[in-house]
């Protein structure tokens, strides 16, 4: 390495190291789009799941993904968040909703619009339950 390319790579950072390579002062937060804490990723979880499921969501997730309902109780509650096989069992079953729900700064647009059109499924699906429902009602008169 020559002393050129050291003074160059040094300019960009405000806190150079022995190998040329920049340090991260202490107290700045790095930030990287669609990297969530924790905290941040269970709780954003915790309500798609309420949203999809409002009654009963532990058992209705359950019974859709087969995770255990302590474990997503677990979320609900805050105490933990989802492992990266759960997460990914839950984005198996509850597809692009789930990861724009969670992640709207790391979706593409074109993910965004597959979620779209699987929420819009889903409300057709509910539409559809609640017609047959009035339609039952109507029909045992």
């Amino acid at each position: 390495m020559s002393a050129a390319s050291f003074i160059r790579s040094s300019a960009a950072s405000s806190m150079p190291s022995a190998s040329g390579n920049g340090m991260r002062k202490s107290g700045v937060t790095l930030r990287k789009i669609g990297v969530l804490e924790p905290q941040i990723f269970g709780e954003r979880i915790a309500e798609f799941l309420r949203g999809i499921h409002p009654t009963k969501t532990a058992l209705c997730v359950e019974a859709e993904t087969q995770i255990s309902s302590k474990t997503i109780g677990k979320w609900l509650e805050g105490a933990s968040s989802p492992s990266g096989n759960a997460y990914h069992r839950l984005i198996e079953v509850y597809g692009p909703e789930l990861f724009v729900f969670v992640s709207p700064d790391a979706s593409p647009a074109s993910l965004r619009e597959a979620a779209r059109m699987s929420a819009q499924a889903r409300a057709e699906r509910q539409r559809d339950a609640i017609e047959r429902e009035i339609a039952a009602l109507w029909g045992a008169r």
